[in-house]
């Protein structure tokens, strides 16, 4: 008896006889249904099965290593869902992945033969409008983006009650089943992964997409460790899309929350229509975390008492798990699990900065020991509900007791530590060390630009640089003692393209032009005149408004304030130190074997401005003093007299001259040239793509 390919089949006459269901027989009819193989090869298999005997194991085994079928499609097949295995023009080879909102199958293009991923959404899901819409709208956000770190979207389509679209295939793991099967991971091997996701994110980031779901299994390295890609934008939300439209389709109910509770951040627990990338950051410190330790951030039995320990307990430890990081690493996770979003990065791109100088640190590392306890698995996304008397709950009374015990203890030791330290301060620091006892710079209000300006105090500091600072140039000294009469605001960010065009009516910048998000990024390419004209106009703009006195308005920085605000306090070449760290700190260009900076790569230097408030602010909440562009100051710019002591009030600089001082230094000078008291000079017709300014508000003075 043979087995033909178009009619009923049976195996022999004793099981038709018994009446018995022959697996092999009701396999091949399974096969033949799919519609997967070619006549010729399932004419080929009757054969076998006739001649030889075949058991089912011995068949599925067979074809598998003729490699006709993969173990997936047969198991699919002999379950009865070999028709399943057919998606449009696509055939399903494998099962990827499963998420919240469907599955990913590699999958092969019947006519072009590529090679790639498809993502499917699940049948059940298709019953709710709203998801089905959310799946379109993942689609929609998936195909913006065009980026090595980010997987590419090629085709999207419907077919019968299945919607689907085609990626791209990573030949690898995420990073879940990576530290599932390696252990913890070295620490420059862990950064470098983490920074180009950080890049991805950036990019989703200037597309004006938020991930919320951000997790190791979102993530995705190639079996050779040089592709990173992030995945599965599921949880997306479009930020140029009106709240009010989110809220009309919104699927998670009040007292429920949407994500992943092992690396929520504490916003995105209360209300996850409301978060911004500082979310993400958040989840990417967090699998940092994961992927150095094999721990989840923080453990517990329930969800909800994982979402109470984001938002309430500070960020975990690294280095009892991690003896061998290095202690800025650990820095750098608590600066990415910060509770308070505005204390995060606040680009991915930060992220990217900080982490470079650590993915090439001391070379390869040695295998990490696991922890005592084996590697906690990431709970999948899910939608979990929050108590309803959760105010009440226990773990929240103890939370609320342990922390408010802290709290007071804490406060308690360090005002003693504050008080004993500025009395030693006061005590001990000579000239160049003034006290940093700082008054309450929180004063401060936002003008009808955006610009927020920072009120200083009056007080004094030391102006210029003692001989035997590095870089020092002799036009920084002599060094003298300068005081302030009143108070006065400072910008706390250089002006933006964009605001230097709502009151000029036009945008000089020349560089900045050709870079992503060039609105936000610091004017550049403009006279001195110029930014004199944008502070009149100003000043005449809000002349009613509530901060408006007379005799004051908007204004350059004498070369004195703009000095005091980059010191804020500090006697150090730099308002964070003696060194400078590229990225977090201030943009700069990096050099080989400067001892005045740390991170960067001299081989790739920056090639625009980078946008506004980015790095880090110094102790007057200022950004940007330190590189970036360099700022037009008031005064004209002359030598110091050497002759010239005592303590200088409310100066103004010399009376006339050629030149205008410049201050700051920028992403195309070395750190040196971005010191506090470095100095510079331009004539005021100058246009320069790395020279722009900001404003203070103040009592006015006729420029010399």
């Amino acid at each position: 008896m043979c087995y033909n390919i178009v009619g009923n089949h049976s195996r022999d006459s004793d099981a038709a006889m018994k009446g018995a269901i022959d697996p092999v027989e009701a396999f091949f009819g399974q096969l033949r249904g799919s519609g997967l193989l070619s006549p010729q090869q399932l004419q080929e298999i009757g054969q076998w099965i006739v001649q030889q005997r075949l058991s089912l194991a011995a068949l599925l085994a067979a074809i598998e290593r003729r490699g006709w079928l993969t173990s997936f499609q047969l198991r699919e097949i002999a379950q009865g869902r070999g028709r399943s295995l057919r998606i449009g023009p696509y055939v399903l080879l494998d099962l990827l992945g499963e998420g919240g909102m469907g599955r990913v199958y590699r999958a092969q293009h019947t006519r072009m033969g590529r090679l790639c991923a498809i993502k499917v959404i699940r049948r059940d899901k298709l019953k709710h409008p709203a998801m089905a819409e959310r799946f379109r709208r993942e689609i929609e956000a998936a195909a913006r983006m065009h980026h090595p770190n980010v997987i590419r979207v090629f085709n999207a389509d419907q077919t019968d009650d299945l919607i689907y679209y085609e990626m791209e295939l990573v030949d690898g793991l995420d990073l879940t089943k990576l530290v599932r099967q390696q252990g913890p991971l070295p620490i420059p091997q862990a950064c470098e992964y983490i920074r180009l996701a950080a890049l991805g994110l950036q990019h989703a980031y200037e597309q004006g997409l938020v991930h919320r779901d951000l997790k190791p299994s979102n993530i995705l390295v190639s079996h050779d460790g040089r592709q990173v890609k992030l995945v599965d934008l599921g949880l997306a939300r479009i930020l140029d899309e009106p709240p009010e439209a989110e809220k009309g389709k919104r699927l998670t109910r009040e007292g429920y929350v949407l994500g992943t509770p092992d690396f929520l951040a504490p916003e995105q627990a209360r209300n996850p229509t409301l978060v911004d990338i500082r979310a993400d950051i958040y989840s990417l410190g967090g699998t940092l975390y994961y992927i150095l330790t094999g721990r989840v951030p923080y453990e517990a039995s329930t969800p909800t008492e994982k979402l109470l320990r984001h938002c309430t307990e500070p960020p975990p430890p690294l280095l009892p798990y991690r003896p061998d990081a290095p202690p800025q690493l650990e820095q750098i996770i608590h600066w990415c699990m910060a509770k308070q979003p505005e204390q995060r990065p606040q680009t991915p791109l930060q992220v990217v900065l900080a982490l470079e100088p650590l993915c090439r640190a001391g070379g390869p590392h040695p295998a990490i020991p696991w922890p005592a306890a084996p590697p906690q698995e990431p709970r999948s996304s899910q939608l979990f509900q929050l108590p309803e008397d959760l105010q009440h709950d226990a773990v929240l009374r103890r939370n609320r007791q342990q922390l408010w015990g802290r709290w007071i203890v804490t406060t308690l030791i360090l005002a003693l530590a504050v008080l004993m330290g500025v009395a030693l301060l006061r005590k001990m620091l000579p000239l160049w060390q003034t006290p940093l006892a700082l008054a309450p710079y929180a004063e401060s209000f936002t003008n009808t630009l955006g610009l927020r300006m920072v009120r200083l105090p009056a007080d004094t500091f030391v102006m210029g640089s003692p001989d035997i600072e590095p870089g020092r140039r002799d036009d920084e000294g002599p060094a003298v003692r300068v005081r302030f009469s009143q108070p006065w605001w400072i910008a706390a960010t250089e002006v933006t393209t964009e605001q230097f065009q709502q009151i000029m009516g036009y945008n000089p910048s020349r560089s900045g032009k050709l870079a992503a998000q060039h609105a936000r990024r610091p004017v550049e390419s403009v006279r001195w005149d110029e930014a004199m004209e944008f502070c009149r106009r100003l000043t005449e703009r809000e002349k009613n408004e509530p901060w408006i006195r007379p005799g004051w308005g908007y204004r350059l920085p004498t070369e004195a304030e703009w000095e005091y605000a980059a010191r804020a306090g500090s006697t150090s070449p730099f308002t964070f130190g003696n060194i400078l760290q590229f990225g977090r700190q201030a943009i700069f260009q990096p050099v080989e074997d400067d001892p005045l900076q740390t991170g960067g790569d001299p081989a790739r230097p920056p090639a625009f401005p980078e946008p506004v408030g980015q790095t880090q602010p110094n102790r007057f909440g200022l950004h940007d003093l330190h590189g970036n562009v360099a700022e037009w100051c008031l005064d004209w710019y002359a030598p110091r007299d050497p002759a010239r002591g005592g303590e200088w009030t409310d100066p103004t600089g010399p009376a006339d001259g050629e030149r205008r001082v410049v201050r700051g230094g920028s992403f195309r000078l070395p750190a040196a040239r971005c010191r506090s008291a470095a100095r510079d000079s331009w004539r005021p017709t100058e246009r320069r793509d790395d020279l722009g300014f900001r404003i203070v508000f103040a009592p006015l003075r006729q420029a010399p």
